[in-house]
């Protein structure tokens, strides 16, 4: 599971892997956003195509996500309080569903 949260809206997408994050959250979205892996630690995205950004046009790159190297990127569960709104499958489309899971992760 990966979880992405779009740092403008305020809001929290639910994933059931990283392809799917990837497809939703093309590498302009990217940069904006903050991911987790499913136990919740901070993920970053590792770009193997650069965006460019011009003076009229963008293109998106191409990335990965990798373990966070910043000290600075907080675990979900505590930044879950800043989240105004979930999005994701039931039972993952809710904080208590998000917190939930975290409590008793995948093996």
């Amino acid at each position: 599971m990966i979880f992405a949260a779009d740092t403008e809206e305020r809001t929290l997408h639910v994933f059931p892997d990283s392809l799917t994050a990837a497809s939703y959250c093309d590498g302009l979205d990217a940069e904006g956003m903050l991911f987790w892996d499913d136990r919740g630690q901070p993920l970053e995205p590792e770009f193997d195509v650069p965006n460019r950004h011009g003076l009229f046009t963008s293109k998106s790159g191409v990335y990965h996500l990798v373990p966070a190297t910043s000290a600075d990127l907080a675990p979900l569960a505590e930044v879950l309080d800043e989240v105004r709104q979930v999005v994701g499958e039931i039972p993952y489309n809710t904080i208590a569903g998000v917190q939930q899971y975290l409590r008793s992760p995948p093996p």
